[in-house]
């Protein structure tokens, strides 16, 4: 059987104050994928797109940002 993971408590010299400006808001789709044709398969398998869409052309978009961010979402079940 292998080890647990040991989680140790930090001792924080912050204030509540700037604990609080560091939590974010969750991840949210601007929708820049919802021209694409797309199909929820399975948990395990995640998302398939159409055939012809390019996932590497993504990176050349001009809304690459948006569409790569919106692609890590996909993969985030919500809670």
């Amino acid at each position: 059987m292998a080890p647990g993971i040991v989680q140790t408590a930090a001792v924080s010299t912050e204030s509540p104050t700037l604990k609080k400006a560091a939590i974010r808001e969750p991840l949210r789709s601007s929708g820049s994928l919802n021209e694409f044709v797309k199909t929820d398969s399975t948990v395990v398998i995640g998302t398939e797109f159409k055939e012809g869409v390019q996932l590497a052309s993504f990176l050349e978009a001009p809304n690459s940002d948006e569409l790569l961010r919106d692609l890590a979402i996909l993969g985030i079940s919500p809670p």
